[in-house]
């Protein structure tokens, strides 16, 4: 949907991405890709942060991730709380850890 989608660049390189699925109320963080060589410098952590603002700003009070299970750390980190587990949609048999986010409350970025 126009408005979001966030990239982050650098010099013309892009380095992540974030895509925000739904209509408010209750959306889902439907993307996030940070380039392997990008992680650790707080990239992320932007597009995240971003994203979280502006699901907040359109009306948004719930995001829920299907999360890589490598990237559960971070989602915890940033807030996020483990409801449950959600079949892959790419890989026969995986389950991923579905994640929730409560906007209500949160700071405004």
């Amino acid at each position: 949907a126009h408005g979001r989608t966030v990239v982050a660049e650098q010099d013309g390189r892009i380095l992540g991405f974030t895509t925000l699925a739904g209509e408010p109320p209750e959306g889902a963080l439907a993307m996030m890709f940070v380039e392997p060589d990008a992680i650790g410098r707080g990239v992320g952590r932007l597009l995240f942060e971003h994203t979280v603002a502006r699901a907040r700003r359109s009306g948004f009070v719930r995001l829920t991730i299907d999360a890589d299970p490598n990237a559960e750390p971070f989602y915890t980190a940033m807030g996020a709380v483990r409801i449950g587990s959600t079949p892959s949609g790419s890989v026969p048999g995986r389950a991923l850890p579905l994640l929730e986010l409560g906007l209500v409350g949160r700071r405004a970025d």
